[in-house]
């Protein structure tokens, strides 16, 4: 783990900056860990925002497409970042070096890593995977993006044939319930584990990796009509 030490002016100015001792040419920003993870669900949240308030398609599918990425980086970041510090916390080299690694899927991963807790896993944890599978998948095909030649053909007197198309699936995007629901499902599964690690009140855990204020399990069952 580097250690940073700053020297300073007498007027409080930064005069130089080391890590581990050597002199660093340019400024550093530390910041506490757990804002990893909450930029990418409060990215989610005001796309989400923007989404529903938006009249034009393109935009809508650009708000939409954004939310619903974010929601899926930030599970992931969440992932990393939590079972990092639950493995330093456990004494518990195995789940920092599964962290680490790359290989599975990320929902793979998840189960892999919970089994190595205390905790073992989450409640209702094989519906919650499962979704998160199916919107990983997605996540997948929106950012390694394959297509298919279409061509239509406009009916009457003197049919027309356009070539060069495509069934772009971006457009389920331009839908808030859908990119809503794909954050619901995200957030759950923060929830569940804070749930499985004891937290009697959930609020602060969500709060404090997701930076939405006031969120409770209660409210996330409602929005994915499981309540």
């Amino acid at each position: 783990m580097p250690h940073y030490h700053i020297d300073t002016h007498e007027n409080g100015s930064i005069q130089r900056i080391l890590r581990d001792g050597e002199p660093q040419p340019e400024s550093v920003s530390l910041e506490q860990l757990f804002s990893i993870v909450t930029l990418y669900f409060k990215l989610a949240g005001s796309n989400l925002q923007l989404l529903e308030r938006e009249h034009s398609k393109p935009l809508r599918r650009a708000y939409g497409v954004q939310a619903f990425i974010m929601s899926l980086t930030g599970v992931e970041a969440f992932t990393n970042t939590y079972f990092k510090l639950r493995g330093q916390e456990l004494g518990d080299p195995r789940l920092e070096e599964r962290v680490g690694q790359r290989h599975g899927s990320l929902t793979r991963k998840i189960e892999q890593l919970m089994a190595m807790t205390p905790e073992g896993g989450i409640e209702d944890q094989t519906k919650i995977i499962e979704r998160l599978h199916d919107l990983s998948q997605l996540r997948n095909d929106l950012v390694h993006p394959q297509w298919e030649p279409a061509s239509v053909t406009l009916g009457g007197s003197v049919p027309v044939m356009v070539q060069g198309l495509v069934r772009n699936f971006q457009a389920a995007f331009e839908d808030p319930p859908f990119c809503r629901e794909a954050l619901m499902w995200c957030l759950l599964l923060v929830a569940r584990i804070g749930k499985a690690r004891g937290s009697a009140d959930l609020s602060p855990f969500l709060f404090h990796w997701t930076g939405i204020y006031g969120l409770t399990e209660r409210h996330i069952l409602d929005e994915l009509g499981l309540a």
